[in-house]
């Protein structure tokens, strides 16, 4: 891979932590801010706080090696197939980042929550086929199916029993608003570094990719770790206030103790299935899906279905979105080469 295309592609690598930040890691607050337990701007602060002590973390305790990205990323294939033409693979991770940021910037302008790492995958799944590896889809679509069929289902599960018992403990008057606020703003903030720990990972596995594939060391990316980390702050501040207004007040009308039930089940299902399947989960499927869970235990007609079927339907087309795009880039790429 030449210096100019592993520049460029470092260079989207952060634009896709900042990008990131904006579009997801906002969520993790976007309950606290409906139900007023935060301010906006203190919210926005803690997250982006919290989202680089996450990424931080991370990156002090993975074992970061140019297997463990490749892997990670569902690369594998793509590098072997590549090895002769670094140059190749260079263009093919220029069209994956640029479809998955696409998709983000589309998805966030129409205030849907939407996953960066199922957009990210779709967009590895088109450049296989266009490198005509169309066998090597089969492990990227269990990457995203697993984590989407079993995220949602869990969290909505775990959420709605979570409000079940908050709603019967609040009818002792043992539990007032204030503990229900303070224990949200705790929930908040463990979503917050949950996904800073959980998403610093998919840049920084794209940078040291295109590192290898120049030769350069594993450890001569270590210095971008810090940067990477300070742009999925950086994002989370700036507060993806289109996407935050969907999931805190459009899909239903949150109240203090929904939001903490929401936040709750997404920490322990983020947590657990990432433990379990080793597959990145999505924060913004989790949250989405524990709101609509606590809305439930209050009763059907207390979620707006319509909302939640547009959301559904983003989360459905969010691969193959990002994979025609992407397979339409390299076609092009190769074609011209």
């Amino acid at each position: 891979m030449s210096v100019g295309l592993l520049v460029l592609v470092v260079g989207l690598a952060l634009a896709l932590a900042y990008v990131n930040g904006f579009h997801d890691a906002s969520n993790a607050v976007s309950t606290a801010i409906a139900t007023r337990s935060l301010r906006e701007s203190t919210a926005l602060a803690m997250a982006a706080l919290l989202n680089l002590l996450g990424a931080l973390l991370a990156l002090l305790i993975l074992a970061l090696t140019t297997t463990w990205a490749l892997r990670l990323l569902g690369l594998t294939e793509m590098a072997a197939a590549t090895a002769g033409d670094p140059d190749l693979l260079a263009f093919a991770l220029i069209a994956i980042a640029l479809s998955t940021l696409a998709w983000e910037v589309g998805t966030w302008w129409y205030g849907m929550p939407s996953s960066t790492w199922h957009a990210f995958y779709g967009g590895v799944a088109g450049a296989y086929l266009a490198l005509g590896k169309g066998g090597s889809v089969d492990r990227i679509a269990a990457l995203v199916l697993i984590p989407t069929l079993l995220g949602p289902v869990l969290s909505v599960a775990l959420s709605y029993l979570a409000m079940r018992a908050l709603m019967a403990i609040g009818r002792t008057e043992r539990l007032r608003t204030g503990h229900i606020r303070f224990a949200q703003t705790v929930s908040a903030g463990a979503v917050a570094t949950g996904h800073g720990m959980n998403d610093v990972r998919l840049p920084m596995a794209v940078a040291m990719v295109a590192a290898a594939s120049a030769g350069l060391e594993p450890a001569s990316t270590m210095f971008l770790g810090v940067p990477i980390a300070v742009a999925v702050a950086a994002g989370t501040l700036m507060g993806g206030h289109r996407i935050i207004r969907t999931i805190g007040r459009r899909m239903t009308d949150l109240s203090a103790a929904q939001g903490l039930a929401a936040e709750s089940s997404a920490v322990l299902v983020i947590a657990g299935l990432a433990a379990g399947i080793h597959a990145p989960i999505s924060t913004s499927h989790t949250l989405a899906s524990g709101v609509v869970g606590a809305g439930l235990a209050r009763g059907p007609r207390h979620i707006k279905w319509n909302v939640v079927r547009s959301v559904v339907l983003t989360w459905l087309l969010t691969p193959f979105g990002t994979g025609l795009m992407s397979l339409a880039m390299v076609i092009v790429v190769i074609s011209l080469r």
